[in-house]
C-alpha cells in the first residue's frame, strides 16, 4: 500500500442493501411510519423491527400489543416471500396500507451495520428518540418490568410449567406485615426481573437498583428459611441491536458496569438476557 493509499479507510467488508417498510396506521391518510427494516448480502438476508415496543407503547397506548402484532405479521411474511423466492419484487402485504421502500446500496463491516443505516436514515422515531433528553420521572418502569415478567412466564411455561407457580411469590422480610414480591423463588435460587429500556434507562435504572435492594435485604433478613442464590434477570437489547444508535448504546454499556459493581458487592448475579425465552431456559438450568 503506497503512502497516499494509506491517508483512507478500507471499504467496509459487507456489500448488499437495504429496504424499508412504512405503515400507513390511518388508510389514506397518507400519515406513514417506518415499522421495519430488511438488508440483503450475499451471505445473509435480515428483516427487524425498526421501532422500539417501549416507542409503541407510548404512541399506541392500549393498542400497542395490536400494533406489535401487526408489525410481526409482517416481519413473518417478508421473511417467508425472500426465503422461497430470493426476491420481495412479488411480495404482497397480508394487509392494506404497507409500503416497501426502494432499494438502497449499501456497506458495511457486516449485515447488522447496513441494517443500522436503514433505521438512521429513515427511521426518526427510533434514532431520535433514543437520544432524546428526558425527566427521570417521566415515565414509570413498572409496567415494563409487568410486562418483562410475563413474557418470561410465558416462555417457561412452554418449557417446564411445573415452574410457573415459583413466579410472583410474596415474602415478609420484616417484623412488619408488609409483603415483598419476588420475580422467582424455588429452593435455594431467588431472582428478581427488571428491564433496562433504552429510551428510558435513568428511570430503569431506577427501578433495577430497587429490585436489588429487595433482593439485598432479603439475604440479610433473619429468615430462618432463605435461598442461598440471589440473583437479577435483566433483559436488554443486544449490543449488535441495529435500532440502538451509538451513543444509546454506551449507555446501555455504562449502565450494566454500574449495575455490575452494585450488584457483585452484595453477591448478587446478574444475568444479561436479550429476549425472555434466554431468561426462561436460564430459569430451567438455574434449578434443575
Amino acid at each position: 500500500m503506497n503512502k497516499l493509499n494509506s491517508l483512507f479507510p478500507e471499504l467496509p467488508t459487507t456489500s448488499g442493501w437495504w429496504r424499508t417498510v412504512y405503515l400507513e396506521p390511518i388508510i389514506g391518510s397518507g400519515e406513514r411510519i417506518a415499522i421495519a427494516v430488511l438488508a440483503d448480502s450475499d451471505k445473509e438476508f435480515k428483516v427487524i423491527q425498526a421501532i422500539r415496543s417501549e416507542l409503541l407503547d407510548c404512541l399506541y397506548g392500549q393498542q400497542s400489543d395490536n400494533m406489535r402484532s401487526m408489525i410481526a405479521w409482517i416481519i413473518d411474511s417478508i421473511n417467508k416471500e425472500f426465503k422461497q423466492f430470493k426476491s420481495l419484487e412479488q411480495w404482497v402485504s397480508p394487509f392494506e396500507g404497507v409500503v416497501l421502500s426502494d432499494m438502497t446500496i449499501a456497506r458495511g463491516q457486516n449485515l447488522d451495520e447496513i441494517l443500522r443505516q436503514a433505521v438512521r436514515f429513515t427511521s426518526s422515531l427510533s434514532s431520535l428518540s433514543l437520544d432524546a433528553e428526558r425527566s427521570d420521572d417521566e415515565i414509570q418502569p413498572k409496567k415494563y418490568n409487568e410486562y418483562w415478567s410475563r413474557c418470561i412466564a410465558q416462555e417457561l411455561k412452554k418449557i417446564n410449567p411445573q415452574l410457573i407457580s415459583s413466579f410472583g411469590k410474596k415474602v415478609q422480610l420484616g417484623e412488619s406485615k408488609l409483603l415483598t414480591t419476588f420475580g422467582f423463588i424455588r429452593s435455594d435460587y431467588t431472582s428478581n426481573f427488571s428491564l433496562l429500556v433504552p429510551s428510558r434507562l435513568s428511570a430503569s435504572l431506577n427501578s433495577v437498583k430497587a429490585k436489588l435492594l429487595d433482593l439485598e435485604t432479603f439475604k440479610k433478613s433473619g429468615l430462618l428459611t432463605k435461598p442461598t442464590v440471589y440473583e437479577i434477570i435483566i433483559g436488554t437489547p443486544a449490543d449488535s441491536d441495529p435500532t440502538l444508535t451509538d451513543n444509546s448504546l454506551k449507555k446501555l454499556r455504562n449502565n450494566i458496569e454500574m449495575i455490575n459493581e452494585l450488584a457483585s458487592s452484595e453477591g448478587i448475579t446478574i444475568f444479561r438476557a436479550e429476549s425472555a425465552e434466554i431468561a426462561a431456559n436460564h430459569l430451567v438450568k438455574k434449578v434443575a
